[in-house]
């Protein structure tokens, strides 16, 4: 059973995508903690709105919280050369 309207729903869904690091901005964005705060949150909205998953949600909001605390960096790519 979903608490939420089917409007409430769709909205998400859609601040979820416009927040979201698509591939051709990937490089450029990884590394603002701002921008990854901002796609974390949006995910947990989705989790604890479309999926009423509160677990996931919770660990979403604390991933956003150590961008914006600046705990969590960004890594940079391996080496293409790299075995990894």
């Amino acid at each position: 059973m979903n608490l939420w309207s089917n409007e409430t729903c769709e909205l998400v869904k859609s601040l979820n995508q416009k927040l979201s690091i698509d591939h051709n901005n990937w490089h450029k964005l990884k590394s603002n903690k701002n921008i990854r705060a901002a796609e974390l949150i949006s995910s947990a909205l989705c989790q604890l709105i479309i999926g009423n998953n509160e677990d996931d949600s919770i660990a979403y909001l604390e991933e956003s919280i150590n961008w914006l605390k600046g705990i969590n960096k960004d890594k940079p790519c391996p080496d293409r050369k790299s075995s990894l």
